[in-house]
């Protein structure tokens, strides 16, 4: 049986349950109940001694789970791996799909569009990230600092992650290579869709891509909370509720947030609590901000899903990402609690929030703890703002309705002259034969190989 569409991406429910991630989901599951055939191709944090899939089913939903071979194959300079390559060429051949729909590359390969253009079948891609902009993906540098420089060697070569022992002609070469993969990805791409005009404004601006290259759709979910008796406001004389909930990274400003409450609570001891919801990003950094929290009302919830959010029953959501966001989903669910916000001063999150949110330098725990004291020290505060959450952005169920016409028109249109050129795979090549020549340079004994 053909598929209609097969959704890629980098990981998928259980894995992992990111807003990329519930997205992919969700949508997949309104297009099935509206009778396509939907299959997930999605990659995995879990390599194996060789390159092999994995299949299963998530809610009635065929997924197959490619898993790579190599370590440390989130690092930008393995972004293409030639045997993945092959084993999405021949799904698509004995598949045939109709249509797919592109989420991510990382933990597949750098050529996804490319490879579906080859077999003659239209990609859609929807931006979740600046990873077509950003070799550490979240436009953040080494430093914390929010990037807004162009891609390029010049710019990013003092940045990127590194294994050390590279030459700067390496890491040059490998920012040139990631740059032009994606240039070209979007380039044959029949639709490119983001959530918000900004990050196409930042994308374009970075990449050279034509700014018109973006079509901006805002993204759909169904509503978390139906059901659900309304959350009840602050009660004066109680402790104050701030809840983080989403993927526990650094790039999420999670450990900005603790620094922030112990300032809270050496200015207001016993004032507020705080609730942390979500997978931490590794054991490394869940130690570092249990470490943070140490001695505060702070609890961590680990996974969790809507019913366990509304019972936590937060006050305020509290977003402090040092990354340039690019929509945030989580935004939807805190307005469909009826919740006002705090969030960094970056990307789309204050853009969407509005008057429904303070916004704070991001990564300045200090502004962060001030924001949070306003919100103890005003009473009508919490009122004001609740009373300025937006209404609800189109249902998902409008957001598959505009996803199907973007497919019609993708299926039906000419190809597109690329405005890019294609990478060769015996460019591909040379650079792998770059890295374990300066990698074998290191292991050589003296006087050779015996």
């Amino acid at each position: 049986m053909t598929i209609d569409v097969l959704h890629v991406i980098h990981q998928f429910p259980p894995e992992s349950r990111g807003g990329s991630e519930s997205y992919a989901h969700d949508v997949a599951q309104a297009q099935r109940a509206g009778g396509l055939r939907i299959e997930i191709l999605t990659g995995t944090k879990h390599f194996r001694p060789a390159v092999e899939w994995s299949h299963d089913e998530v809610g009635g939903l065929p997924v197959h789970r490619l898993h790579r071979d190599d370590l440390y194959f989130d690092h930008h300079v393995k972004m293409w791996h030639p045997q993945v390559e092959a084993e999405f060429g021949a799904f698509l051949r004995q598949r045939r799909p109709a249509l797919v729909h592109v989420h991510h590359w990382v933990r597949l390969s750098a050529n996804l569009v490319e490879t579906c253009w080859r077999h003659g079948i239209p990609a859609v891609v929807t931006l979740h990230d600046y990873y077509t902009s950003c070799p550490r993906a979240f436009r953040r540098r080494a430093g914390d600092e929010a990037c807004r420089r162009p891609l390029s060697a010049a710019s990013c070569g003092d940045c990127v992650p590194r294994y050390g022992y590279e030459s700067q002609a390496e890491i040059d070469a490998g920012i040139e290579l990631y740059r032009d993969h994606y240039r070209a990805e979007l380039s044959l791409a029949a639709a490119v869709l983001v959530g918000v005009g900004s990050t196409a404004d930042l994308l374009s601006a970075t990449t050279g891509v034509p700014r018109d290259r973006y079509q901006v759709l805002p993204l759909g979910s169904p509503p978390r909370f139906a059901g659900m008796a309304p959350l009840s406001p602050p009660v004066p004389g109680q402790p104050l509720r701030f809840a983080f909930w989403g993927g526990v990274g650094r790039h999420k400003g999670v450990d900005v947030l603790l620094r922030a409450f112990r300032r809270l609570q050496a200015q207001r001891p016993g004032r507020a609590q705080l609730a942390v919801l979500g997978d931490f990003e590794s054991p490394d950094f869940e130690r570092e901000l249990r470490q943070l929290a140490e001695g505060l009302p702070v609890t961590f919830h680990g996974p969790f899903d809507a019913v366990q959010l509304h019972a936590v029953a937060p006050h305020f959501g509290v977003f402090p990402s040092t990354c340039i966001e690019t929509y945030g989903l989580v935004l939807d669910e805190c307005f469909e609690l009826q919740r006002p916000c705090i969030t960094s001063d970056l990307g789309a999150l204050p853009e969407r929030a509005g008057a429904a949110g303070l916004r704070t330098r991001a990564g300045d725990d200090a502004d962060l703890a001030a924001a949070m004291q306003r919100c103890i020290d005003e009473p009508g505060l919490w009122q004001q703002l609740r009373e300025r959450v937006p209404p609800p952005p189109p249902g998902l169920g409008a957001h598959v309705t505009a996803l199907a016409q973007v497919y019609e028109r993708a299926r039906q249109q000419p190809r597109r002259e690329p405005f890019a050129p294609a990478v060769t795979p015996e460019r591909r090549v040379r650079f792998l034969q770059l890295q374990r020549e300066s990698a074998l340079s290191k292991l050589i004994p003296p006087g050779g190989p015996r």
